[in-house]
């Protein structure tokens, strides 16, 4: 067992099961027990399956350890039992307490507060959880302490989820669970609230959350501005004005800042006309005209100076009546003319609020994320390529004077706005590459950030990119850049995400390909949002195969289906023959099982057709061609990255190029 543990850890459980005839010391056992628990990494295995299946083996040999060996052998340790409720996946954690449930061992308190809290965290599991607390304070144990405290709380926030594919998990009673909580002696913190209010907005309950908030408040519990966010989050999904205007009053019981609430409202509004696109199911693109109307909101409180630092227009003079100029009502005109309902909802109350609310003498100066709503709006308002073109310009050219400004927006926003100039750009398909340009501006500063912390490879991302870059004048502009400070954010799962919507939009399948090898190479992981975009394309283009394959890589990373899913799914017309292939798929694996397979299972035969194929198992970037790579030299993933981000920013490529680029042998 010591060799075992030096040469091969990762073997102790099945060493440990093979050895216990006969039974080693106690002592040992409970050691080696250990030892796996402290060394349980599920997390770092990324297929779902091999990581339950790890799961079910420490599960069975801690069952035969605890039914079968004689009761006192082992010396109990509760904290090891508690290790393992830690580590193991939820599913496995309640079998491991039913198991010493039924063995009646003796749980110490810390111990079962350790499962409550990994039971919690599941909404399948809540009940459960529920189950150990209530026993715990009915038995006379304090739910007050820090440690029952943040139990409470884990239990009392609820996240509902639309699963589309098994039936949906009924809404936990918070307020029912707070109350039988409260008549056996525990007195939530403000947290505790917090979460509650959160969980009741999660469950559309928004006015429930806002009518409790008050109550707490007039009860005298405090209440932070975390409290009044939440709420006011949650009145905002509702789309009700009514309940907006209530969830204001909430405002006045917490010490949130006046600033603060301006931007929510601001914000609110920027969601309602966002929304509004959406439920109208309106063609691209989808410019909206908020930004004129929200720009006299703005001015009633705020100073224009930070907003104008950021825009090339003239604030006075957008704020003065059209028919001035022109060329400037064009910019922002709706060219359909369409009638927009936020106009005459959302918008007249946050007119209100601005002109009545909390009088002060002159203007207050206007927080980042003030200014960043009103950024996204003035994005969103414009209809015209040449003007979305035109104003990126001078947006990136203000990112690079590093003043204030800037460093403000990075730090609150992050990458939000160049996530808005994407989502516009790829809504034309005259902006789609510039769309990329976007991207790789922000994948160029990423890969310079990581240059900085790793520089044993900056030689080499140097010399793989001079491979890469055809034009000498897009290495020397990358080149004169590197030691610069980054001044546009690291793309994230979001960003990739709008991108790879925009490029299956535009039918530019082969560069979507490409942008799920980035994200892999950024280790990226794809978000539910990211999957069921892949998913409704495939559904939409009848490639029943392709969505039965994004499924099973779905079910495989531990992603859950939701209600999107299920739709994206149901746009399939032969649905017939993909459950068929789902169920041989299933059969095929359940005999694997019979039979013993020792080796982790395959995944389906994947099309590698660029111009097809989307998967996460597509060719990698460094199948791209690269001479000197071919040669051993420099880091094929790194360089190729590198190489792709200045291409994407310095190059336009047409649509018959990428696809060349993409299709070149290795």
């Amino acid at each position: 067992m010591l060799g075992t543990l030096h040469s091969c850890p990762s073997k102790a459980s099945m060493v440990l099961e093979a050895t216990m005839n006969p039974l080693p010391p106690g002592y040992a056992i409970h050691d080696v027990l250990r030892f796996i628990a402290q060394n349980l990494q599920l997390d770092s295995i990324k297929n779902a399956h091999d990581r339950a299946s790890m799961a079910g083996e420490v599960l069975a040999l801690l069952a035969h350890l605890i039914e079968d060996i004689p009761q006192g052998h082992i010396p109990s340790q509760q904290s090891t039992f508690g290790l393992f409720a830690r580590q193991l996946p939820v599913a496995q954690a309640k079998d491991l307490y039913d198991i010493l449930e039924r063995a009646n061992f003796t749980l110490h308190k810390n111990t079962r507060l350790q499962f409550a809290t990994k039971l919690a965290g599941e909404a399948a599991y809540k009940d459960a959880a529920f189950a150990i607390l209530k026993e715990m304070a009915e038995k006379g144990d304090t739910l007050n302490d820090a440690a029952s405290a943040s139990t409470v709380t884990a239990l009392l926030h609820c996240k509902t989820t639309n699963d589309g594919w098994t039936q949906q998990v009924k809404s936990f009673a918070v307020k029912d669970v707070l109350q039988l909580f409260m008549e056996h002696g525990h007195t939530p913190n403000t947290i505790t609230l917090t979460a509650i209010l959160d969980s009741l907005c999660h469950q559309g309950q928004a006015e429930e959350a806002i009518r409790l908030a008050l109550l707490f408040a007039e009860s005298g519990v405090p209440l932070d501005a975390k409290a009044f966010t939440t709420v006011f989050a949650g009145a905002k999904a509702s789309l009700n004005v009514e309940i907006v205007a209530k969830a204001l009053t909430v405002a006045k019981v917490t010490p949130v800042s006046f600033e603060s609430v301006l931007s929510n409202i601001l914000h609110t509004v920027f969601y309602f006309a966002d929304t509004e696109t959406r439920s109208k199911s309106l063609k691209a693109p989808w410019s909206i005209p908020m930004f004129r109307p929200m720009l006299k909101v703005y001015a009633k409180k705020f100073e224009l100076k930070s907003l104008q630092w950021w825009l090339p227009d003239s604030l006075p003079l957008l704020l003065g009546d059209e028919g001035v100029d022109t060329e400037l009502d064009d910019k922002f005109r709706d060219p359909l003319g369409r009638e927009w309902d936020f106009m005459h909802t959302i918008l007249p109350l946050a007119d209100r609020i601005f002109t009545e609310d909390g009088a002060t003498e002159g203007k207050l100066q206007p927080n980042t994320a003030a200014d960043g709503v009103m950024l996204r709006a003035y994005i969103r308002s414009l209809s015209r390529p040449q003007d979305i073109l035109s104003f990126y310009k001078f947006f990136r050219s203000r990112l690079e004077e590093q003043s204030k400004y800037p460093s403000l927006l990075r730090q609150n926003q992050g990458a939000m706005i160049h996530d808005t100039f994407i989502l516009v750009m790829t809504e034309h398909p005259e902006l789609w590459r510039e769309a990329l340009h976007v991207f790789g501006d922000m994948l160029q500063d990423s890969l310079r950030t990581r240059s900085a912390t790793n520089p044993d490879d900056a030689s080499n991302k140097t010399t793989t990119a001079a491979s890469e870059v055809i034009e000498p004048e897009a290495l020397a502009t990358a080149a004169a850049t590197a030691k610069a400070k980054p001044v546009h954010p690291a793309p994230t799962a979001f960003t990739l995400t709008v991108l790879l919507r925009g490029l299956l939009y535009q039918g530019e399948n082969a560069l979507a390909a490409q942008m799920m090898q980035v994200m892999q190479e950024l280790d990226i992981e794809p978000n539910l949002v990211t999957w069921n975009t892949l998913v409704r394309h495939h559904a939409l283009a009848q490639n029943t195969r392709m969505t039965v394959t994004l499924l099973q890589e779905m079910e495989a990373a531990g992603v859950k289906p939701d209600m999107y899913t299920y739709n994206a799914f149901n746009r399939l017309r032969d649905q017939d023959k993909a459950l068929t292939m789902m169920q041989s798929i299933v059969d095929e694996n359940r005999r694997s099982l019979v039979a013993g397979a020792t080796q982790k299972q395959k995944k389906p035969n994947i099309i590698t057709n660029p111009a097809n194929a989307y998967s996460l198992k597509t060719l990698p970037l460094s199948a791209m061609p690269d001479p000197d790579m071919a040669q051993g030299r420099g880091s094929r993933a790194v360089g190729a990255l590198y190489g792709l981000a200045v291409r994407m920013a310095q190059l336009r490529l047409t649509p018959f190029e990428a696809e060349m680029r993409l299709r070149s042998p290795p």
